[in-house]
């Protein structure tokens, strides 16, 4: 993340909140996404992606990501928000961060969960290269990390391993010390 500054982190979370009912109901994404980036200036939305945006038959995990991608282009037609954000940012967001937050939050909690909202408007401006306006990178990159889904699951991931591992260490201790016991039994 560079220094470049980019708009307040509270215009976003404002703007996610506001997010009209129309954004989170079935909608031709590549065909709103494609109608944002042109109103923007930006570059169009390439064939594979516009496939990649309205899939003929979508699993379950792709309505989720293509939900959560309506709201991204609510998001990013606030023109504050679309003048720091060129396409290739979008896409890469699109394509990375928000395809794994998807698989666990709902697009409706990118609207109603503060938390939700604040890292879906710092994972854009991540992607954009940018820094919510009165932060330095560091804090910016803190707090992101402070609010990251993928980052929170992989620590419970690791926590639920570690702690699995604890215990097969207590189970094995426990056995080697009644082994012990008996043999000392059988011994006197």
């Amino acid at each position: 993340m560079s220094g470049t500054p980019g708009p307040p982190i509270q215009r976003l979370t404002r703007r996610l909140a506001e997010t009209p009912s129309a954004f989170l109901a079935p909608v031709a994404v590549g065909a709103v996404l494609s109608d944002v980036l042109a109103d923007l200036g930006h570059e169009p939305l390439d064939d594979q992606w516009l496939d990649a945006l309205s899939p003929q038959r979508p699993s379950e995990a792709q309505v989720a990501w293509l939900r959560a991608c309506a709201v991204v282009a609510w998001l990013i037609a606030d023109p504050a928000v679309g003048a720091v954000v060129e396409t290739h940012g979008i896409l890469r967001l699109l394509g990375g961060d928000l395809h794994t937050v998807a698989d666990h939050v709902r697009a409706e909690d990118f609207v109603s969960e503060d938390d939700r909202r604040e890292e879906l408007a710092r994972l854009l401006l991540r992607a954009a290269g940018v820094t919510p306006a009165g932060e330095t990178p560091a804090q910016a990159a803190d707090r992101l990390a402070t609010l990251d889904t993928a980052t929170r699951l992989r620590v419970i991931a690791e926590s639920r391993a570690a702690e699995a591992h604890s215990a097969k260490v207590r189970q094995a201790l426990a056995r080697k010390r009644a082994q012990e016991a008996a043999a000392k039994a059988t011994r006197e």
